[in-house]
């Protein structure tokens, strides 16, 4: 397209003046214009007009140009069709960095010395845009929400085997097969564009062009820079920041360790013997015939909840959906209803080991993800560990099932004071996978057939832990509460993003020998007293320890313990997601 240098500088000038004031008198009506913001965005509109000055096919510049903006800018047409749109200034700054971003990467590229440089960028630029987009939409379809820091997060503390149960459970073929129709038509497009669609305006031979050319570059990164909190910076900070407080949890007990014995100065120990707490994976109390679900799915607890031996809470909840964030407070100190920092917060194996007690961790989890979890971190003070899963670090397909835990268990030789931790694989997706086929008590291949079989066979491994246990010198007790629940019914698993109230409707039961009944009736009377009252269970760590009789002074909690006339049970006060979803 030919054009006169002047009258093409002034056209691009008013074009992007224009469209500024247009756009902000929109969003801000009869507001004086010196109290409009979104500067950013008005930036960015003119960073793409002055890219103009320099595009020989202005035309076609502009298109590729709202076309990689359209895709970048998916989390604010997602927020708004998921019902959660993005606050106005995000979506502003979101809009600015898609039109800054898709023009300095067009300016960039196409006046990039070498033809094979060019290429290289496009084919990056291109595949991190699709990547972006198709990211951004495919969650919204399997999830119905938009991308947040909470899913990221999830990916990081999972593995690949993980990940292709979670894909094979609830991505279905026919969305594969949108993606690659996608991309095919997404090369097409792309391709017939060609490598570069703007060829070297004239002004570009002159040393005033290339000054000129040097201020357009500025102009698109000042504008980039401009944009930082959008949508992008948002979910990486929240991203970032999560991970940092999980993995500074597990460098901080180790720089910390030498302090201990200062820490539990005071602790006491009223109750010895052997203790045993068992945690669930996955599970949902409202799919146990225990709850009141219609299919016989736990035999074993049906015949025992009423049991003289057993109390059995009915209004347990998770105080998160995914097990790392469950575990990091219900193992800890820490709970949705102080203000103290995680990363300072006592450990229960620490206060065990610190009132005399000898600790072990039996698991059929992976005992590490993409990087070190808390509940790693925890289980590694322990002074004895098992891990069942023979990929360590690599993967939570599991070679053998959760029964196989009942062997770990019964090799064990009881201690006078002793723990032990015991963490199931229990009713993980893909549910096929947690049980043996020859154990299936319900005939279907359904999602929700699969996961009551995994019901009745984590019954049965329960069944044995408990008979094996309660044979040991010196039993005490043993307390069961699963992480989290899964929304089987609705097909949704346990992602936050989507939160519903069934993924937080968890089991929680305890089991006590002959010995202690008699030697504590006061505690055992009060547990039933407040059996029929909510729960969290990021306050297991105070249950534990009340059960157990350890006392540090400097953090009991009587609010918090069921064991005291004095707990809490206002249901009010209790919520989940860590303190910022209430319950119903």
């Amino acid at each position: 397209m030919k054009h006169d240098g002047v009258k093409h500088i002034l056209a691009c000038m008013i074009w992007a003046l224009g469209g500024y004031v247009l756009f902000q008198a929109v969003i801000y009506g009869t507001l004086p214009f010196w109290k409009w913001k979104s500067g950013e965005l008005g930036l960015a509109m003119l960073t793409v007009s002055v890219c103009c000055l320099l595009m020989e096919d202005v035309r076609k510049f502009l298109v590729q140009v709202v076309v990689f903006s359209m895709i970048w800018m998916s989390p604010v047409f997602v927020g708004v069709a998921a019902h959660q749109p993005l606050p106005m200034a995000v979506q502003y700054r979101t809009i600015a960095f898609a039109f800054a971003l898709s023009s300095i990467f067009i300016i960039v590229r196409d006046f990039l010395p070498y033809r094979n440089v060019r290429k290289l960028c496009s084919f990056l630029f291109y595949g991190v845009t699709f990547l972006v987009g198709t990211v951004i939409w495919g969650y919204y379809a399997s999830s119905g929400s938009l991308l947040n820091a909470s899913a990221v997060m999830a990916v990081f503390q999972t593995n690949p085997a993980e990940a292709k149960s979670y894909l094979a459970d609830f991505v279905p073929w026919q969305a594969w097969m949108a993606v690659l129709i996608l991309l095919l038509a997404y090369t097409i497009s792309l391709n017939k564009w060609k490598m570069s669609v703007a060829g070297i305006n004239g002004l570009i031979h002159h040393r005033t062009g290339k000054v000129f050319l040097l201020c357009c570059i500025l102009l698109a990164v000042f504008s980039l820079y401009r944009t930082r909190d959008s949508f992008y910076k948002q979910l990486a900070w929240e991203t970032r920041q999560g991970l940092k407080a999980y993995t500074d949890f597990s460098l901080y007990r180790e720089a910390r360790a030498a302090d201990l014995t200062q820490e539990f100065y005071g602790v006491t120990s009223t109750r010895p013997g052997v203790y045993v707490l068992v945690i669930g994976e996955s599970q949902n109390k409202m799919h146990m015939s225990a709850y009141g679900y219609g299919r016989e799915t736990t035999p074993w607890l049906d015949s025992m909840k009423d049991d003289e031996h057993t109390v059995f809470f009915k209004d347990a909840r998770s105080c998160h959906t995914h097990t790392v964030p469950v575990l990091s407070y219900a193992l800890t100190a820490k709970n949705q209803y102080d203000s103290r920092e995680l990363t300072k917060a006592v450990t229960l194996i620490e206060v065990a080991k610190a009132a005399g007690y000898k600790t072990i961790w039996l698991s059929n989890q992976v005992r590490y993800g993409a990087w070190d979890t808390p509940t790693s971190a925890i289980a590694s003070e322990a002074d004895e560990q098992e891990w069942l899963n023979t990929h360590v670090g690599e993967t939570t397909e599991t070679t053998t099932y959760d029964g196989a835990l009942v062997d770990c268990l019964a090799n064990i030789k009881p201690e006078g004071k002793m723990l032990i931790v015991i963490h199931l694989m229990g009713n993980h997706g893909s549910y096929r996978d947690r049980y043996p086929q020859d154990m299936a008590a319900f005939e279907g291949d359904s999602s929700v057939d699969q996961y009551d079989n995994s019901i009745r066979y984590n019954d049965s491994v329960v069944q044995y832990l408990y008979e094996t246990v309660k044979a040991m010198p010196n039993f005490k007790g043993l307390v069961y509460c699963a992480d989290h629940a899964d929304d089987v019914d609705r097909n949704l698993g346990h992602d936050a993003s989507r939160f519903t109230q069934d993924m937080t409707k968890i089991p929680f039961y305890m089991m006590f020998s002959d010995s202690y009944i008699h030697e504590n009736p006061d505690v055992v009377r009060e547990l039933k007293e407040h059996a029929d009252n909510r729960v969290t269970n990021d306050l297991l760590f105070n249950e534990m320890l009340a059960v157990m009789g350890i006392v540090i002074p400097q953090e009991y909690e009587k609010q918090n313990d069921l064991t005291s006339p004095a707990y809490d049970s206002d249901i009010s006060r209790f919520r989940t997601l860590h303190g910022k979803k209430e319950l119903d």
